[in-house]
This record gives C-alpha cells, structure tokens and sequence, in this order.
C-alpha cells in the first residue's frame, strides 16, 4: 500500500464521517412560509426553492418543533 492508496482510504473515511455527521435536510419546500403561510417564489436555477420568508419565520419555526 503506497501513500496514494492510504490518502484515498483517509478521504474515504473521513466523507463516510462528515456524512454521518451532517445537519438534517430540513422539511420540504411547499411555495408557501412553512411558518405564516405567505406565498415564495419558485427555486432558481442556482437556488433552492425558499421554505421561510425570512429569518424571524425560520427562527419561529424552528422553536416550535419539538
């Protein structure tokens, strides 16, 4: 086993390790603030579809699940 082979085994475990480790996706987009219910605008092509308004309707949100 050469250097190239033990890089490639570390990165291996260290993506298998971040993938393990990172944040859950979060509900779905659904078009409208999934806290007050006012319409958003559609994903673009660089962006994904929003899911709050803004951040006070994130924040509200995210308080209020359990």
């Amino acid at each position: 086993m050469d250097i190239y082979d033990r890089a490639t085994e570390r990165e291996e475990k260290d993506r298998e390790l971040a993938m393990a480790n990172r944040r859950p996706a979060g509900p779905e987009a659904t078009g409208a603030c999934l806290w007050c219910g006012e319409d958003l605008p559609p994903a673009q092509p660089d962006k994904p579809a929003p899911r709050w308004c803004d951040c006070d309707c994130r924040n509200d949100w995210e308080h209020a699940q359990p």
